[in-house]
């Protein structure tokens, strides 16, 4: 009957339309956290200080002269005492270093202009504040670090520093010629650099504090940073916000039930056993308890879908949820069962 009844109006545009609004609307009520109103956040464009860029500009044969000019936008990292005779050489060494220089010029190349990347930082940071409202935005500014892929960005005190020559494209050759791992450089892309601002930001805020050496409650602390990533970037794919290929993020998804069987039949959720669960979370090529198709950090994959589930079936404020330091409560209240 309903199948005759649906043949019947399938003809008529109104009912056409109106089934498309229909699953539009229950696609969006099944897709994750409510949209945010930004309306009433007003915020500045953000304005990046391009320390790396004005550093390397400086002439080395007058490196004092150089450093006035820069004392007052870069006191931060010059200090007081930059004329210092020590501080004028490792300066001068910094800025005539050939690995650096190419470093600085090939960054210049990739990114003559941070527009675009003001732009992004603005929204993120609209959002940041609409969710949690007491959030001073830093000021920013960007270096060469040398290839630092352990700290590309770094929030110290009322700034932020972003190394972006740690942002240069996955097949950047000195990525290659310092033994930069494929499954690292693929991450080093302008994809990556307000992603990795608002998870440095989530992990500075609320997760500094060791979350306990359990795997229940490393998986939901990381599991909590990528949902903030999921309602401060609302717009970034999935597999952007954990760092995963294509592939592998589709990996994950078909091989869901049997993550979270594997580690219900192992007993490793509640274990502290790091030699055990470190295998779970830790960066690599592929989850070595699995086959090589796998990502890496499969467990923190699984508490992010725990934190989502646990956010869709409980009314909990993002700020409630971070100050809730129970996992094992975050797990029972989620209902999750792939």
């Amino acid at each position: 009957m309903v199948l005759l009844f649906f043949r019947f109006f399938k003809s008529c545009h109104f009912f056409q339309r109106s089934i498309f609004l229909l699953l539009l609307s229950l696609l969006s009520c099944l897709s994750g956290p409510d949209k945010a109103d930004l309306s009433g956040i007003d915020l500045d464009e953000i304005e990046i200080h391009r320390y790396g860029k004005d550093l390397f500009a400086i002439s080395p044969n007058n490196i004092g002269a150089g450093l006035d000019s820069l004392s007052g936008e870069y006191s931060f990292f010059l200090g007081d005492d930059y004329r210092d005779t020590l501080n004028i050489i490792r300066i001068r060494e910094y800025i005539i270093d050939p690995f650096l220089k190419d470093l600085h010029e090939s960054t210049m190349n990739t990114y003559p202009d941070l527009a675009f990347l003001e732009k992004d930082l603005t929204t993120a940071y609209r959002y940041i504040i609409y969710y949690f409202p007491e959030t001073r935005v830093p000021e920013f500014y960007t270096y060469i670090s040398g290839i630092d892929v352990m700290q590309p960005v770094m929030y110290l005190d009322s700034l932020v520093v972003i190394g972006l020559d740690c942002y240069l494209g996955k097949d950047f050759e000195e990525y290659k010629r310092a033994g930069i791992p494929l499954y690292r450089s693929e991450r080093m892309t302008s994809d990556y650099i307000v992603p990795d601002v608002v998870r440095q930001w989530a992990y500075t805020t609320f997760l500094d504090d060791h979350p306990g050496n359990r795997l229940i409650d490393q998986i939901i602390a990381e599991g909590k940073a990528l949902y903030l990533l999921d309602i401060i970037l609302p717009e970034t794919p999935d597999r952007i916000k954990i760092g995963y290929t294509p592939d592998q993020l589709e990996w994950c998804e078909d091989n869901e039930s049997n993550l979270w069987a594997f580690l219900l039949e192992n007993e490793l959720l509640f274990s502290g056993d790091l030699q055990k669960t470190s295998k779970l979370i830790q960066d690599g090529p592929f989850t070595s308890y699995f086959d090589r198709e796998s990502p890496a950090r499969t467990g923190i994959w699984t508490g992010w879908q725990i934190v989502r589930s646990y956010m869709k079936k409980n009314k909990v404020s993002p700020v409630e949820l971070m100050q809730n330091r129970d996992a094992g409560d975050i797990l029972s209240k989620s209902g999750y069962k792939p």
